[in-house]
């Protein structure tokens, strides 16, 4: 009978207590930048603001994911705005990247259940790091665009530009001279006609006494 409860008692152990077991996360060599940056949905170089991890309940598992927020320096890749909001999972056991809040990252992100860009994940077997001065992918990727660069604004041509025709200050007179010169032909076909016509007159008054005078004669 003794024999019978110590084996009870042994095999009750067993099913109640587990092993303290480690599991690696284990990955294959990342790609190279260039490639890495076609397979991966958004690639950006950003600082941690903000990271929620899950909540804590009876059960926890290096699984669970923390949502991490980003505010983006510069990017090359699927990102819209200067903060990027993401996932990871909670442990490296599980492939979780370890973000530390106020350190900048070179995050290699891709949609979680290859959905869009607005469900992103970042996984220890990217390519994602933390931001160093002679960072291999910053040389490699080139300049990214910048979340701090203002868009250009059109250049205006001010109204009163020598190119713009419209708005000068400067007095049109092109056309004054040209009317006055115009006049001055009409005035002088004017005089002309008055004085022919007096001519006329004066001619016939004469003509018409010379009549008159001989007829007395």
């Amino acid at each position: 009978m003794m024999i019978f409860l110590g084996v009870l008692l042994i095999f009750t152990a067993l099913l109640t207590v587990r092993p303290s077991v480690t599991y690696a996360c284990s990955c294959v060599m990342p790609a190279e930048p260039l490639e890495a940056l076609e397979k991966s949905t958004a690639v950006f170089v950003g600082k941690v603001v903000d990271m929620k991890e899950p909540s804590q309940g009876n059960i926890i598992s290096s699984a669970d994911p923390v949502k991490v927020t980003f505010e983006v320096d510069s990017s090359w890749k699927g990102v819209e705005g200067n903060q990027v909001t993401l996932t990871t999972a909670l442990s490296s056991a599980s492939c979780g990247f370890e973000f530390v809040e106020g350190e900048s990252y070179i995050v290699y992100a891709y949609a979680r259940d290859g959905g869009d860009s607005g469900n992103l994940e970042a996984s220890l077997c990217s390519r994602t790091k933390r931001l160093t001065a002679d960072s291999v992918d910053l040389k490699e990727l080139g300049p990214g665009i910048s979340a701090t660069t203002p868009t250009a604004s059109p250049e205006v041509t001010p109204n009163n530009s020598p190119e713009s025709g419209a708005g000068s200050n400067e007095p049109d007179q092109a056309g004054d001279p040209a009317a006055d010169s115009d006049s001055f032909p009409l005035v002088n076909v004017g005089i002309s006609g008055i004085i022919i016509v007096l001519v006329a007159i004066a001619g016939a008054v004469l003509y018409r006494r010379r009549n008159d005078g001989t007829r007395k004669k």
